[in-house]
């Protein structure tokens, strides 16, 4: 039997394709390894910052070093990069014979329901590399998504690389939040999360369906990537500085106990330290239970890589690093709210001897002390304690 081993860099996306590609070759008797030697190495690329691109092109380099005589097969936005410059047809691939039964050492499914992105902010090299957007039909969502819950899955996560296009180039056209309300009258104890959502995309139809609903997670991951329209405008990024607020404060009125995770990019080419403190001062308003911070990539063919006005690499670490204690202060802040409080835990691995891991419907970390025979796949625990970032919770 030949012995496969997969690489996968990147987003949910990429980890989404990744599980398709598995399941193909394990339906063709490869058998995956996770050490030793395989006959074939699957590398599942990303190149959203020149340090992903670096590291795939590395492990590329390491393996064809290590293995010459077996087959290496490259797959997902490196590869696609390079056809590009090739002037290869690219973006072939169809997401309706895209699908998935189960998902590989993860207790939480991810599901890919949109590809691609309209959008072409000036910094990135996704739509160069991903194409347009394009939706999984709403009947092939369904199903795929019944028989991940057939298998066991109690959380699942909708992800696109642009989700909120979701459904706009169907016939007739839908929408995430029509997707959403089907999801919801499925039968069963289960959690729907979404992955990403840009701001634009957040309107009043899916604020209050987020405020009726009982199984779609409290939690928004919404990359806000600076909170100054100097540098949004410059991003051609599709909303101002009072849009972001004004989704803000909405939310938080109808969905109280919603929390928010963002990304931020630093040291765009123009941030000075005025629109650099705009940042800071959203992010104030905004407390955000996680930041993903970025210091900006020039990627070959974006708008941003003409941009001449660059910060300097010890400035943008100096941003970087405010940002990081940020980060900490909110997420602290985030966490002490829940002390005493009941929570939605889905238990993903035991770490030890009456000691188990796991996420909240919030995303918080959880580490669940109690005896193995009274686990289950979702739980409702106590919060006691907040240390180490986690909640640690009791039954």
């Amino acid at each position: 039997m030949k012995k496969i081993k997969f690489y996968t860099f990147g987003c949910k996306v990429n980890q989404y394709d990744t599980q398709v590609l598995r399941e193909k070759y394990l339906s063709q008797g490869f058998e995956e390894v996770e050490n030793g030697f395989a006959d074939v190495y699957v590398i599942n690329t990303c190149v959203v910052t020149k340090r992903a691109e670096s590291e795939c092109i590395s492990l590329l380099k390491r393996l064809k070093r290590e293995n010459p005589s077996k087959e290496i097969v490259l797959t997902g936005c490196l590869k696609r990069l390079w056809e590009k410059d090739k002037n290869e047809r690219i973006f072939s691939n169809n997401l309706a014979e895209e699908r998935i039964s189960f998902f590989a050492k993860h207790k939480r499914a991810f599901l890919k329901i949109q590809e691609g992105c309209d959008n072409f902010c000036s910094y990135c090299i996704v739509p160069y590399v991903r194409g347009r957007s394009r939706s999984k039909p709403k009947e092939l969502v369904m199903e795929e998504f019944k028989g991940l819950l057939k298998n066991g899955y109690k959380e699942i996560v909708l992800t696109g690389v642009c989700l909120g296009e979701y459904g706009k180039d169907l016939i007739p056209p839908s929408s995430l939040v029509d997707l959403l309300k089907e999801l919801e009258n499925l039968e069963g104890e289960f959690r729907i999360r979404l992955s990403s959502l840009d701001p634009q995309y957040i309107k009043e139809e899916l604020i209050f369906f987020l405020r009726e609903s009982k199984k779609v997670c409290p939690h928004l991951h919404i990359p806000f990537q600076s909170g100054d329209d100097f540098i949004l405008k410059r991003m051609n990024r599709k909303y101002t500085k009072d849009f972001a607020y004004g989704i803000i404060e909405k939310i938080r009125e109808e969905v109280p106990s919603l929390v928010f995770t963002t990304d931020i990019i630093v040291g765009f080419p123009g941030e000075e330290e005025e629109n650099f403190k705009n940042t800071l001062d959203f992010l104030e308003c905004l407390k955000p239970l996680k930041i993903h911070i970025f210091s900006f990539s020039p990627r070959p063919g974006t708008i941003a890589e003409k941009f001449k006005e660059r910060v300097r690499l010890k400035e943008c670490q100096r941003r970087y690093n405010i940002i990081k204690e940020l980060d900490k202060k909110w997420r602290e802040f985030n966490l002490k709210k829940f002390l005493g409080k009941d929570v939605s835990l889905l238990v993903e691995r035991e770490i030890s001897q009456g000691l188990f891991s796991g996420h909240s419907e919030h995303y918080f970390k959880v580490i669940l002390q109690t005896e193995k025979e009274k686990i289950e796949d979702l739980l409702k625990v106590k919060v006691k304690e907040v240390k180490e970032e986690k909640l640690w919770c009791t039954l």
